[in-house]
C-alpha cells in the first residue's frame, strides 16, 4: 500500500499543469531510516539542475481550494475575497455565520480538513494519501516521553493546550456551523473528538510541511513563531507544495526551492551523486525545535543547539553571592519572565548547502552581560572594569552549574544511554535534545572558567604592583 500510494502520487503529480519531475529522481521508502518517504537521485545530477517544478495552481492553499469560493466570508483577506450580496444575506443564518478565523494557520487547517473530507472528489486526493497520519512531534508525546526532556526549556513550548484551544474555538465551530459544505452529501458528521484528532493531524501537517508562499522578488517572510497561531498581517499565504514536502531536510543540504511568480522550482545546489538523497533546509534550528516542529533530530543540527537561562536562576545566584544586599524591586519585576539564550556562533551554510566553519561558543549574550554588570555596579560600586568582569564570570559559572544540576542525568550517562539498541524513537530523541543542551552548557562553563582565570590573573598582577609603588620611599623621604 505504501509503494502503491507513492506511485499514484507521482503519476498524479506529473499529470498536473506545468509539473516537471527529473527522470533521474525516485520517490522511495525510507522508513528503515525513520524518515518516511524521501527522494533520491538514481543517477548523478549536476549542480544547478531543475529537479522538479510545480505550478502555484497545484498547491493546496485557500486561494486554490473551492472552500474559499463556497464560504468567502470566512477568508476576506485572501486575494481580496469579499462576499457577494447573496453571501451577505446568508450570514444571518446560523448554519453559516462564523467569525473570521483571521489566521493563515487556521485557514490552511480548515482547507486541509475540507479537502480530506471530500475523499475522491478532492483534486488533491492522491497527494493527501501520501501525507503522514502519525507524528512524532512533541504535541503527540506521552507525559512520560515529555518528562525525558528533563530541564529542557522546550517543554514549555510544545503548545498542546493552546492548540486545543484554537481547535475548539476556531476550527470545530466553523466546521459544525457549515457542515453542509464540509461534508459531502450522504456522509455523516464526525463526532467532536474525531474532528479534534483530525484537526490536530492537519495542524501538524501545516507545522511540518507548509511553505510560506512568498515570491523571490519580495522580502522573505518572518520566521514562524511558536505554536499554530501566528499573525502574518495578511502578508503571507501558507500552502502545501506537492513533491517539495516529500524531501527530508538537514543542516547540510543539496537543494533549494525557488519561488517564482507562477511556479515553485526545486534546484540542485551542487553535484548530487547516484543514490544520494535530495535534502532541503529548514533553517538554523536547534534539535529541540526540530523535535517540536518536525518530530526528528539531526546530529548536524546540534551545532545550532541552544539553552535558556531564566532570570530567576541568575537572581538566585546573585543573592547568594551578595547576601544582605537587595536588588532593586523594579529591576526584579522587569526581568521576572526574562530568559537569556545561550548559543554558538555557527556561521551560514555555503551557497552549496555545506557547513564550512566550526560552531563555537564565543561570548554570552550582550543583553545578559549588560544586565548583570548594571546590577554589579549597583551592589558593589567603585570596582574596576576587570573586577566587574571577574564577578560576572564567577556568577555565570555558578549559574551554569546550577542550570546543569536541574537535569536529572549527567552528560556521560546520556551518552551511555544512546548506545542502547532498544531505545525507542521518542526517548532517543529526548535524550539527544537534552544531551545537546548539556554539551553547550559545558562549553559555556569552560569558556567562563577560562575568562575568570584570565581576569583574576590581571587583577592579581596589578594590585601588588600598585601596593609596591605606594610603599616605596621617595627620594625626599630617603634624605
Amino acid at each position: 500500500m505504501f509503494d502503491e500510494s507513492s506511485e499514484a502520487f507521482v503519476k498524479w503529480f506529473t499529470a498536473q499543469p506545468g509539473a516537471k519531475f527529473h527522470p533521474d529522481l525516485a520517490l522511495v521508502d525510507l522508513r528503515e531510516r525513520n524518515a518516511g518517504r524521501g527522494i533520491i537521485a538514481t543517477k548523478a545530477i549536476p549542480a544547478d539542475t531543475e529537479l522538479f517544478a510545480v505550478d502555484r495552481s497545484s498547491v493546496i492553499s485557500v486561494a486554490n481550494s473551492t472552500l474559499a469560493k463556497k464560504l468567502p466570508h470566512l477568508f476576506p483577506t485572501i486575494l481580496g475575497n469579499k462576499p457577494d450580496d447573496d453571501d451577505e444575506a446568508m450570514e444571518d443564518e446560523d448554519e453559516i455565520t462564523v467569525p473570521d478565523p483571521s489566521s493563515p494557520w487556521v485557514d490552511l487547517i480548515l482547507v486541509l480538513i475540507y479537502e480530506y473530507l471530500q475523499g475522491p472528489a478532492s483534486t488533491w486526493k492522491a497527494y493527501l494519501d501520501v501525507l503522514p497520519t502519525e507524528f512524532d512531534t512533541m504535541m503527540f508525546w506521552t507525559p512520560s516521553e515529555v518528562s525525558e526532556l528533563q530541564a529542557s526549556a522546550v517543554k514549555d513550548k510544545i503548545g498542546k493546550e493552546s492548540a486545543d484551544e484554537m481547535i475548539f474555538t476556531k476550527v470545530i465551530p466553523v466546521i459544525k456551523a457549515n457542515s453542509s459544505v464540509f461534508y459531502p452529501a450522504g456522509s455523516s458528521a464526525l463526532p467532536d473528538e474525531d474532528l479534534a484528532n483530525l484537526a490536530h493531524r492537519m495542524g501538524s501537517l501545516v507545522m511540518a510541511y507548509a511553505f510560506d508562499l512568498h515570491s523571490d522578488d519580495t522580502d522573505d517572510a518572518e520566521d514562524q513563531e511558536d505554536g499554530w497561531e501566528e499573525d502574518h498581517d495578511g502578508q503571507v499565504v501558507l500552502g502545501m507544495v506537492p513533491m517539495a514536502d516529500m524531501l527530508n531536510a538537514d543542516a547540510e543540504f543539496n537543494a533549494h526551492l525557488n519561488h517564482g511568480e507562477s511556479q515553485l522550482t526545486m534546484v540542485s545546489l551542487r553535484a548530487i551523486e547516484a543514490g544520494e538523497e535530495i535534502l532541503n533546509y529548514y533553517g538554523p534550528l536547534p534539535n529541540s525545535d526540530l523535535g517540536r516542529r518536525y518530530g526528528y533530530v539531526s546530529q548536524k543540527h546540534s551545532r545550532y543547539d541552544v539553552d535558556e537561562i531564566p532570570w530567576t536562576l541568575i537572581q538566585q545566584v546573585v543573592q547568594e553571592e551578595y547576601p544582605g544586599k537587595t536588588l532593586d524591586s523594579s529591576t526584579q519585576q522587569d526581568l521576572l519572565d526574562e530568559s537569556f539564550i545561550l548559543e554558538r556562533e555557527s556561521g551560514e551554510p555555503s551557497d552549496e548547502g555545506l557547513q564550512t566553519s566550526p560552531a563555537t561558543f564565543r561570548e554570552f549574550p550582550e543583553d545578559l552581560q549588560t544586565t548583570i554588570h548594571d546590577i554589579l555596579k549597583t551592589l558593589t560600586p567603585g570596582q574596576t572594569k576587570k573586577q566587574y568582569e571577574a564577578a560576572f564570570y564567577k556568577i555565570m559559572i555558578n549559574v551554569l552549574n546550577l542550570r546543569l544540576s536541574a537535569y536529572t542525568s549527567t552528560l556521560r550517562q546520556d551518552e551511555e544511554l544512546l548506545n542502547s539498541p532498544d531505545l525507542s524513537g521518542r526517548f532517543r530523541m529526548a535524550i539527544e535534545i537534552r544531551l545537546g543542551e548539556k554539551r553547550l552548557l559545558n562549553e559555556c562553563l569552560a569558556f567562563a572558567s577560562d575568562k575568570l582565570r584570565h581576569a583574576l590573573a590581571i587583577i592579581s598582577a596589578v594590585i601588588p604592583t600598585s601596593k609596591a609603588t605606594a610603599e616605596r620611599p621617595t627620594k625626599r623621604q630617603k634624605r
